[in-house]
């Protein structure tokens, strides 16, 4: 057994492509690529993969394909735009990312560990329940995960986080649950205690309403929503959004106190 193994280290080491260097120093991704962005680093860094071996398919595991590597270039505007389109479109509300955010549905920071960036795109184009339909393009969804992909790495993923609890059955009907009675005709809210609540698509999505990474639309003067501004807000919308087509709402004290109670988080947020 010993020949045999010393056998075979000495063929290896005969070999051209290894005489000169370890199989961790090796760039084999330049025999079918060209070089590009060469001063920022190796292959590896932008496209990770494995530069060791000539086998396609084992060279190409956990490939960053190029339009999601431009995370990887400094003060990119790919990434930018994703950046800013994760503010805009509220994706905090619910999700962590690049270490901020609701803990109300996955940590994004976490999931780029375990899901490709082409499944982070198809998450994003076909949405899972409950989560908004903010119909993308491609272009835009790439500059989603750019901004998703540079977040991640900023953070210490291996700290981990506590798990987000998904809720298929609750200590109470849905009959019981005010967000149904008062406002789950028009309005969906993924909640902490009762998971997703609601079935209507005509108003927004509610989730993460009384939070600080809910857009801050209330009234004129672009206001956060809070408690007191909610209660405004049922007794008579109108008042405080003058085009709005909600009509007023009659919600007695205690049953707005537990519509209060149902989609407000129990973990606080990850603030910046």
């Amino acid at each position: 057994m010993v020949v045999y193994f010393g056998l075979l280290v000495s063929l290896w080491l005969a070999n051209p492509v290894f005489a000169d260097a370890p199989p961790q120093s090796l760039n084999l991704c330049l025999d079918c690529h060209a070089p590009h962005y060469a001063a920022l680093g190796t292959c590896i860094d932008c496209h990770a993969g494995n530069p060791a071996t000539r086998r396609v398919a084992i060279a190409h595991t956990g490939l960053i394909a190029g339009r999601f590597a431009a995370f990887t270039l400094p003060d990119n505007v790919v990434t930018r735009r994703g950046e800013q389109r994760l503010k805009d479109y509220a994706c905090r509300r619910c999700h962590v990312s690049d270490g901020k955010g609701n803990r109300l549905a996955a940590n994004l920071d976490m999931a780029t560990y375990y899901a490709t960036p082409e499944e982070l795109d198809a998450a994003i184009k076909e949405p899972v329940l409950f989560m908004p339909q903010f119909y993308f393009t491609e272009s835009q969804r790439v500059e989603l995960v750019n901004a998703l992909l540079a977040g991640s790495r900023r953070q210490d993923r291996a700290a981990g986080e506590p798990p987000v609890v998904v809720h298929f059955e609750g200590e109470e009907s849905p009959q019981e649950r005010e967000f149904e009675k008062q406002c789950g005709a028009c309005h969906r809210s993924l909640t902490e205690r009762y998971g997703g609540l609601g079935t209507g698509l005509i108003g927004p999505n509610l989730s993460g309403l009384l939070t600080s990474f809910y857009p801050q639309n209330f009234g004129d003067k672009q206001q956060r929503w809070s408690v007191e501004n909610l209660e405004k807000w049922l007794k008579n919308p109108r008042q405080v959004r003058q085009l709005t087509q909600m009509p007023p709402q009659v919600v007695k004290p205690d049953a707005f106190r537990q519509l209060v109670r149902e989609i407000k988080p129990l973990t606080p947020a990850t603030l910046p």
